[in-house]
């Protein structure tokens, strides 16, 4: 049976997708001549400051390993993260107008340009994370160690701010599987201090709908 490796990208890229599933729903069903419109321009800009970070953080954190071994792709890659950044300034431009916006045809006008710059961001950071999946996460198990891989993710996440990380935790712990939210509370409770592991189910409670919940909390009882 061959060994199950360490996917750093899997529960971050989940959380990322879930952002933007979720937004994508909400800009849909949003009247922008409303004031409830703000709410969800909000939580807009907020998800394209986590993107943007994100992409950061594997440029410094993650990418400069590979380029030894491939550096073709990491250009490749390090040029999709200039595009997301290009995607991501075209949006704010697109919210500065609406919020600039006095007349509600105005900004009906502008919500449309703001929802399709945003489909445009979705399909790209889609492609873009399958990418990394489907390419730049074999090259990283072909020359290094998990436990290597795990230390490049500890310097991304001592890098967040702890704010964003439990704002970030949170679409993640909505996002993954059962297993994924067991297995992630389960390395908590072994190796994280009892206030840490407490925060995280405490999360997962407020996040999980009953049937979930009462599944991972089976779950730990028998851990």
């Amino acid at each position: 049976m061959q060994e199950q490796r360490y996917n750093v990208f899997n529960q971050i890229h989940k959380g990322l997708r879930g952002m933007l599933y979720n937004t994508a729903l909400r800009l849909q069903q949003t009247d922008f001549s409303q004031p409830e419109a703000l709410d969800v321009v909000d939580q807009l800009e907020q998800i394209l400051i986590y993107f943007d970070e994100h992409a950061d953080n594997e440029d410094q954190f993650i990418l400069p390993h590979i380029r030894k071994h491939n550096a073709q792709l990491i250009d490749e890659l390090e040029k999709d993260h200039d595009i997301d950044h290009r995607l991501t300034q075209t949006l704010f431009d697109h919210i500065r107008e609406w919020k600039a916006a006095d007349l509600p045809a105005q900004q009906e006008a502008i919500s449309q340009r703001i929802a399709f710059a945003f489909s445009e961001f979705i399909a790209f950071n889609l492609y873009h994370m399958n990418k990394e999946e489907n390419v730049l996460m074999y090259l990283l198990w072909k020359h290094y160690t998990d436990e290597e891989i795990r230390q490049m993710e500890d310097q991304i996440l001592h890098a967040i701010p702890p704010q964003t990380l439990l704002a970030e935790s949170r679409w993640m712990m909505r996002s993954i599987n059962n297993k994924e939210v067991i297995g992630w509370l389960s390395g908590m409770r072994q190796g994280a201090p009892a206030e840490v592991f407490e925060t995280f189910l405490q999360m997962a409670n407020e996040e999980l709908p009953t049937n979930r919940r009462a599944n991972v909390h089976a779950a730990l009882a028998l851990a």
